[in-house]
């Protein structure tokens, strides 16, 4: 090769690095900026690990517990990791990722709603979020094919550099998790209420069924089976809870499919002793408890909270009384 072509494609090669240099600086900024901003996932990964010790009780679940289960008033130490959108998949994961790192977990919630059962986070419209579960937790992703993405390792790539550009103009102090508290509890901002009539149950109802598929069903209650064998093997007890709707929501829920997943969570719950809870139909809760017809507000959050603490506390005094009885006895027994 002539010397002049060598000259040429070395100066094209530095042109482009000189270019290129700038870019890769900027992104790099931009990915170290991104790591600093707080997320729901990074404030409930960082908190429960301060917390991880004497957290008894852990919510799971997606949006209806994140938003309307509320630890701090349930009885002893709870933790939520309930999240947005987030399938039975990643309850589970979570629970083998985080169960060694909890000595004193006797309880573990698993929300079950009209969805649960029959969709995956991959094949929904957020299906941005599971890679938060890669980079913040380090879960395994459920597809290989996912795991080639580039936001399985970037921060720009997942939020976007729109996001990331924003940020660093707030010099990265601005939180993607303001209105979660440092018990991971969503508190749902007071001005926000979406309707709750029928037009507004009906559109929600139409999201839903959108992502729901009957091929998932199988898929989900092996993981909600192995998720029960992992923690009854551990002594954890296991609460299936399902949360209020209004009644536009319940009334245009497709029968055979709440029934089915219903009837499978009851027979997994015999099958485990474990317990299931559904105040799906709650007379308590009022017009005024509800962000949307499936999601209640603070308000109802704590209002549902308390009923929920009253039903764990009245399960929990009802195993203990044949304990106490039974040590009653013996102690007459053994009286001269």
């Amino acid at each position: 090769m002539p010397s002049s072509d060598r000259q040429s494609i070395l100066g094209l090669w530095a042109r482009l690095l000189a270019f290129s240099a700038p870019l890769l600086a900027g992104w790099l900024l931009l990915e170290w900026g991104m790591g600093r901003v707080p997320t729901s996932h990074s404030v409930k990964r960082d908190r429960l690990a301060a917390l991880a010790g004497e957290v008894e009780t852990v919510i799971l679940g997606s949006s209806e517990a994140y938003y309307g289960i509320v630890p701090k008033r349930l009885t002893g130490s709870a933790f939520s990791l309930a999240n947005s959108s987030q399938s039975l998949y990643y309850d589970d994961a979570l629970i083998e990722h985080l169960l060694p790192r909890l000595p004193r977990l006797r309880r573990v919630i698993v929300p079950i709603s009209y969805f649960t059962l029959y969709f995956q986070l991959y094949d929904h419209e957020e299906s941005w979020r599971q890679y938060q579960y890669a980079q913040v937790w380090g879960l395994p992703l459920q597809r290989p094919a996912d795991r080639l993405s580039l936001r399985r390792f970037s921060r720009v790539a997942l939020y976007t550099p729109r996001v990331a550009i924003q940020e660093l103009f707030h010099r990265f102090r601005m939180s993607l998790a303001p209105q979660v508290d440092d018990r991971g509890w969503y508190h749902v901002p007071e001005a926000e209420h979406w309707g709750l009539g029928p037009a507004e149950a009906r559109g929600r109802l139409a999201v839903h069924e959108s992502f729901m598929h009957e091929a998932y069903f199988g898929p989900n209650a092996a993981v909600l089976r192995r998720l029960l064998t992992t923690l009854r093997g551990r002594g954890v007890d296991v609460v299936f809870v399902t949360t209020p709707v209004w009644p536009t929501y319940q009334a245009g829920m497709r029968p055979e499919l709440w029934n089915r997943a219903r009837s499978t969570v009851e027979q997994l719950a015999r099958e485990y002793g474990a317990l299931y809870l559904s105040f799906l139909h709650e007379p308590r809760m009022r017009a005024e408890d509800f962000l949307d017809c499936d999601h209640l507000n603070a308000q109802g959050a704590l209002r549902f909270t308390a009923i929920l603490d009253a039903s764990l506390r009245a399960r929990d005094e009802a195993a203990a009384r044949p304990t106490a009885e039974a040590a009653a006895a013996h102690a007459g027994e053994l009286a001269p």
